[in-house]
């Protein structure tokens, strides 16, 4: 029976494992002493604060996958209404998605006139093979819309730099949607049309959530389920270090051998790589020969967070309310953006707290996010006092620390993809479905496409 190895136990190589249904044996290797990846949530007195992700925000694999761990009970909705905000003018304004956004107070009129005149802008150039998100919102937009709608939107998803991030790569629907309509909104209401009818009654409507314990629920259960399954073992403190392969099968059927840092080697039929672009590279140049140098070049940003607790003020007006906001790197204010969980779900602090998270460091202030702690959490209680100046002193703090929060994917990052693709396929030429890989840099960096990118190796393989 084939012997799957699945490098890292986050999210998708979690899923991975719980999705294969064929026979034999899936061992799980994760480098950390915990398994999720960056899903971290601290519980204490009450508190329920997340270290990493906030929301899922369910794809259709994410909606399946909750459905067959028995989750739904346990789901915690965010508030629909909750407004979210962009900081202009050194004050957060309320936004909200689609045409609605025309009648808010972060553009400028003319900015607004400009966003109408979208449908009518030339489209790109035929030669134009990718460009910077900053430059695709200026084009397509105008510059008002690339620095105060662009720019926090890279900064909230990425922490990222919007001048150097590939829009093609990074954004995908958007690139596609300008490309196969000349236009972003033309585009984008065909692709609409196309789901029209029984079609879109049928359609999954995401929906953006945690769970009563916190997202780490995800995690705990999925290990649970596992564990009782026949032949599942999941190794933590296993950083793989070095991996051999595919060679002659010895013993029968092995293609593979993972070597660890402490010296334990596990032997494989197929190997699965979850980890970032530079390991996948690092561990598996010899097979990627097309790609390996390009994906060890791909960098990720580090980001600092800084979650603190505050004694409710006496008039709601003076705490936060709403989704969260961000924050354009023109307004001068070192968060990336500042969320407000407690306003957005139930059961995240007792009686009588609000929560502020905020995101510090990204591509564009690395130093910041390696700062002390004291300095870190005196930047974030300095900037949640400007959006908050009656809330008083935090009366309690927690600080995760990301060195390689997210990739970076940069201007031609679609030919890398292509080069991975290429390597993929001469291996799966001579030694069909032996490797396969997923990762941020290569399938989406959201937890809901972390999901669905494991479910479709896991249901993928023999």
């Amino acid at each position: 029976m084939t012997r799957v190895v699945v490098l890292g136990g986050g999210i998708a190589g979690l899923a991975t494992a719980f999705r294969r249904t064929s026979p034999g044996e899936t061992l799980v290797l994760e480098a950390a002493p915990r398994a999720g990846g960056s899903i971290r949530t601290i519980r204490e007195d009450g508190f329920t604060l997340e270290c990493g992700p906030n929301t899922l925000r369910t794809t259709e694999a994410a909606e399946r996958l909750l459905a067959d761990l028995g989750l739904e009970p346990d789901v915690v909705i965010a508030d629909g209404k909750a407004p979210r905000w962009i900081v202009r003018g050194g004050s957060p304004r309320a936004v909200v998605p689609g045409p609605a956004a025309l009648f808010n107070k972060v553009f400028t009129i003319a900015g607004k006139l400009r966003l109408l005149k979208e449908p009518f802008v030339a489209p790109r150039p035929a030669s134009l093979e990718d460009e910077s998100v900053h430059s695709f919102f200026a084009r397509r937009f105008g510059e008002e819309a690339a620095v105060y709608g662009a720019g926090p939107m890279v900064s909230g998803v990425y922490a990222g730099d919007p001048r150097t991030l590939s829009m093609r790569s990074a954004f995908p629907k958007l690139w596609e949607a300008e490309g196969t309509a000349g236009s972003v909104v033309r585009g984008l209401l065909r692709k609409k049309e196309k789901k029209g009818g029984a079609a879109a009654r049928a359609h999954h409507r995401a929906r953006t959530l945690t769970f009563n314990g916190g997202l780490f629920t995800l995690i705990e259960t999925l290990q649970n389920r596992l564990r009782e399954r026949p032949g599942f073992h999941f190794e933590m403190n296993a950083a793989a270090v070095a991996i051999e392969g595919p060679r002659t099968p010895a013993p029968p059927g092995c293609r593979w051998t993972v070597r660890c840092g402490d010296g334990r080697s596990f032997d494989a039929d197929v190997l699965v790589s979850t980890l970032s672009a530079p390991a996948t590279a690092r561990l598996l140049g010899n097979v990627l020969t097309r790609s390996a140098a390009a994906l060890e070049a791909v960098p990720s940003s580090p980001v600092t967070v800084v979650m603190q607790a505050y004694r409710a003020p006496a008039s709601a007006n003076d705490a936060p309310r709403g989704f969260g906001g961000l924050i354009p790197q023109v307004e001068g204010f070192r968060s990336l953006g500042i969320l407000y969980p407690a306003s957005l779900f139930t059961g995240r602090a007792p009686e009588g707290f609000v929560l502020t998270t905020s995101f510090l460091g990204g591509a564009l202030d690395r130093a910041l996010a390696g700062a002390p702690d004291a300095d870190l959490l005196a930047v974030a209680a300095a900037e949640v006092a400007r959006f908050f100046p009656r809330l008083g002193p935090a009366a309690r703090s927690w600080i995760a620390r990301w060195p390689e929060a997210i990739p970076q994917l940069p201007l031609g990052h679609h030919r890398t993809l292509s080069a991975l693709e290429q390597d993929l396929a001469a291996l799966d030429a001579v030694a069909p479905g032996a490797l396969h890989v997923t990762g941020g840099f290569r399938d989406g960096i959201a937890l809901g496409e972390r999901i669905a990118s494991g479910e479709g190796i896991g249901k993928s393989l023999a």
